[in-house]
């Protein structure tokens, strides 16, 4: 937990470009935030169009362009070469696609620390573990394990204050490999209109 502490302050500085930190203020300080998130999510955002950066644990550097359409249950990572994976999640289904090797690898969304961002309805007391809730001055990060399987890893979800936007997250595998992964949201268009069809497509 040390090691995804460090890289959430690392990532907060990277994605929310913060210079100077004091101390919150009075009123930030009794915001409820687990109930802001829930409520971001439930009643607020509908889709994410954005590019994205990924950093992993032996500091390899992907990019990509991400799209999400939370209440429908569809997401695809696209990223660009050279690294020729695509994911996407329909169905229930995360399925992960090769361009180079053409080869398909399909398994259950559940078996991802992203599937709650799919729920219907997101409630952080109920289907998941808070196990740490980071306020800074511009931001704020919460750390979340599945309900009944908080050795499978966690997923550290980061977000800018002013405006209250998701900035990315930072991924801890399982505890017997200690990897993380950390992606940052680039030139993200939140509620944008797209077509369903963008998740037809491994292109």
């Amino acid at each position: 937990m040390k090691i995804l502490n460090l890289l959430i302050f690392v990532f907060l500085n990277f994605a929310c470009c913060a210079k100077d930190y004091q101390k919150p203020s009075t009123t930030e300080q009794k915001i409820d935030w687990i109930e802001k998130i829930e409520n971001y999510f439930n009643k607020e955002l509908d889709s994410v169009k954005s590019d994205f950066k990924q950093t992993d644990s032996r500091g390899e550097v992907s990019t990509g362009k991400i799209f999400l359409k939370r209440k429908k249950g569809l997401m695809k990572l696209y990223y660009d070469d050279p690294n020729p994976n695509v994911a996407i999640v329909r169905d229930y289904k995360l399925t992960h696609f090769n361009r180079d090797l053409k080869e398909k690898t399909v398994v259950s969304v559940y078996s991802s620390p992203l599937a709650f961002f799919l729920e219907k309805k997101i409630d952080l007391k109920k289907n998941v573990k808070v196990t740490a809730l980071n306020e800074f001055p511009n931001s704020v990060a919460i750390t979340l394990k599945k309900q009944g399987d908080e050795d499978e890893g966690a997923i550290a979800l980061v977000f800018a204050k002013k405006p209250f936007q998701l900035k990315g997250w930072v991924i801890s595998e399982n505890n017997n490999y200690g990897r993380q992964t950390q992606l940052a949201l680039e030139n993200a268009q939140f509620n944008a209109a797209f077509s369903d069809k963008e998740f037809d497509s491994f292109s």
